[in-house]
C-alpha cells in the first residue's frame, strides 16, 4: 500500500506563496505636500469655473425674467383695453338688441286696427265693445248672436296671419246674446314664421 502525504504538499504551496516578493511603491515624502496643493488648486479652479458658469446662467435667467415681466406689463395693458372693449361691445350689442326688439315689436295702430276690422267684417253678428292694446297683447270685449258666430270670429282672427294665441277668456249668455272677453297676440306674419323657425 502506498501512502501519500497531502498535508505536506499544502505546506509547500503555502511556503511558495509566501516566498513571492512584494512590490511596493515608495514616493519621496517631499512630493506629498505638492500633490495636495495641486489637488486643492484643481478643486479651486473647478469650483471657480462652476461658480462663474452658474453666475452667468443666473444673470441670463434674471435678464429673461425682467424681459418677461416687461412683456407681461405690456400685455396687461392690452388685456385691460380688451376688457374695456369687450364691455363696450356687450353694451352696444344689448342696445342694438333693444332697438331691434322695439322695431320688431312696434305695431302700427293702423295695421292692427285694419286687420281687426277685417276679421270683424268677415264675421256676421259679432260686435266689439272694447279693445285694449298693450304692445303686442290685445284684450277685446264684445257680443255675438251665437257661439257659432263667436267661433267664426276666432277663426277669422287667426286667418289674418297677424293674430296668434287667440284665447277666449269668457262667454256668457245674456238675453240671447253672448257677451265675451278674449285675448290674443298681434305680430306680423314674417315675425310669427321666425318665431316658429326658432329665430
Amino acid at each position: 500500500m502506498i501512502k501519500v502525504n497531502l498535508a505536506g504538499a499544502m505546506r509547500k504551496k503555502a511556503a511558495v506563496k509566501q516566498a513571492r516578493p512584494r512590490m511596493t511603491v515608495s514616493a519621496p515624502s517631499n512630493l506629498l505636500p505638492i500633490v495636495f496643493v495641486l489637488m486643492a488648486a484643481a478643486t479651486a479652479v473647478a469650483g471657480y469655473l462652476w461658480y462663474s458658469r452658474l453666475s452667468s446662467r443666473i444673470e441670463e435667467l434674471t435678464s429673461q425674467i425682467s424681459e418677461a415681466q416687461a412683456e407681461k406689463a405690456k400685455l396687461d395693458v392690452v388685456i385691460q383695453q380688451n376688457r374695456i372693449y369687450e364691455t363696450r361691445k356687450q353694451q352696444l350689442e344689448s342696445r342694438i338688441k333693444v332697438i331691434e326688439d322695439l322695431k320688431r315689436n312696434q305695431i302700427t295702430p293702423v295695421v292692427s286696427l285694419d286687420m281687426l276690422s277685417r276679421a270683424v267684417d268677415r264675421t256676421r253678428y259679432v260686435w266689439l265693445s272694447n279693445v285694449d292694446q298693450n304692445n303686442t297683447q290685445f284684450t277685446m270685449a264684445g257680443a255675438s248672436s251665437s257661439l257659432n258666430a263667436l267661433a267664426d270670429f276666432v277663426s277669422n282672427l287667426e286667418n289674418t296671419g297677424y293674430f296668434h294665441n287667440v284665447n277666449l277668456v269668457s262667454a256668457q249668455d245674456t238675453d240671447g246674446n253672448y257677451v265675451f272677453n278674449m285675448t290674443c297676440e298681434f305680430a306680423p306674419p314674417q315675425r310669427a314664421g321666425d318665431a316658429r323657425g326658432g329665430n
